[in-house]
């Protein structure tokens, strides 16, 4: 997890070519799920409701401590959505744009102080978005619980500072969640799992983000 200082620059070149054939694709690959989610409930008594949350983004596997032990550590999260359903319907469309961000382990700290031969640091920051289909399980009750599962797209920028000099390397890659909430009224409690590809010379970022917040707009009545 902690490459040498050439990588970095390796990497940055190939934000041109190959890199940006990625971000088309993987940008038009959302864009695409989401048109398809909103055709499909055009004409069928299409309520939004909206969202935003704060929260926890707990990290796991190799993103936390890879087998030298070298990782980040849990970050922020913040969230805001849009989910479309029909009236009287359990299945939704759900988008959101989320940001977390992390810092590296001491491990990592550590292990890059040394490559480096001077204090450095290291931090990751996502930015992604996703479109999932959503399955209210309730029944009319005001506590009404949730799953849903999608795909999504993610621009990663993972920093590293040694003395005064930050060098960033960065790329947006493909990722999918599954998961579940709980609404109580305007309350909700929003648990995932989010996987993301890797980038080049990283294991993939695999995280539990734990949201609460506010929704707001027309609810789903199954």
């Amino acid at each position: 997890m902690t490459p040498a200082p050439a990588p970095f620059e390796h990497e940055m070149c190939e934000r041109n070519g190959g890199f940006v054939h990625e971000t088309v694709w993987a940008l038009g690959a959302v864009v695409l799920a989401g048109a398809f989610g909103v055709t499909t409930l055009t004409a069928q008594s299409i309520r939004p409701q909206f969202g935003i949350g704060v929260g926890r983004a707990i990290a796991t596997g190799a993103f936390r401590s890879d087998t030298s032990g070298e990782g980040f550590n849990d970050g922020w999260t913040g969230m805001v959505e849009m989910t479309l359903h029909r009236a009287r319907s359990p299945l939704g469309l759900r988008l959101d744009l989320v940001y977390s961000a992390h810092g590296a382990n001491d491990q990592l700290k550590s292990d890059l102080t040394t490559a480096l031969g001077q204090p450095a640091d290291e931090s990751i920051k996502l930015l992604g978005a996703n479109a999932a289909l959503t399955a209210a399980l309730g029944r009319g009750s005001r506590l009404t619980p949730h799953v849903f599962g999608g795909v999504g797209v993610y621009h990663v920028t993972i920093s590293v500072t040694a003395g005064s000099t930050t060098t960033h390397n960065s790329g947006t890659k493909l990722a999918w969640q599954v998961g579940g909430d709980v609404t109580y009224r305007a309350l909700f409690l929003d648990i995932r799992y989010v996987s993301v590809a890797a980038v080049s010379g990283f294991p993939s970022t695999t995280f539990f983000p734990v949201t609460v917040g506010l929704r707001f707009g027309e609810r789903s009545t199954p």
